[in-house]
């Protein structure tokens, strides 16, 4: 069995990881907003290391969206 974690260091974690995903939100605003301009142009040649890229950044959010939900469970709050 493990101690429970003080109460201090739970805000402090939660401070930082609502400060974290705040800038990342707004990060992926704007990149949602530039690549959604980018579908309506003329589209260069996409290198497949792109799309391989695209394919990883896809496999990360997924995780990142798994491990969020975890945190959120071991605080007791709804998905």
């Amino acid at each position: 069995m493990t101690d429970p974690t003080p109460v201090e260091i739970v805000h402090v974690a939660i401070d930082t990881l609502l400060e974290v995903v705040a800038r990342s939100a707004d990060d992926l605003r704007a990149f949602h907003d530039i690549v959604a301009k980018a579908r309506i142009a003329p589209l260069p040649p996409f290198p497949r290391a792109a799309v391989a890229t695209t394919e990883s950044i896809v496999q990360n959010l997924r995780r990142i969206e798994t491990e969020l939900g975890e945190v959120l469970k071991a605080l007791g709050l709804p998905k």
